[in-house]
């Protein structure tokens, strides 16, 4: 099961208040910034869940 953003939650980059974290901590470069959005590879995803529980905006989740 791959991991779904939630665009009115998120801060995307810029205005992240950890800075992009989920893209920093997948570990299978899953999630990656593409024009200050984050984009997701599904395909890539270990269902690890790290990124979920580090947004802090609380809008990741699983799809």
């Amino acid at each position: 099961m791959s991991v779904n953003i939630d665009d009115s939650k998120c801060g995307h980059i810029s205005n992240c208040p950890a800075g992009g974290l989920c893209v920093k901590i997948c570990e299978k470069g899953a999630l990656v910034e593409e024009n200050d959005a984050i984009a997701i590879y599904p395909e890539k995803c270990d269902d690890c869940d790290l990124c979920i529980a580090n947004c802090p905006n609380q809008a990741i989740s699983k799809a």
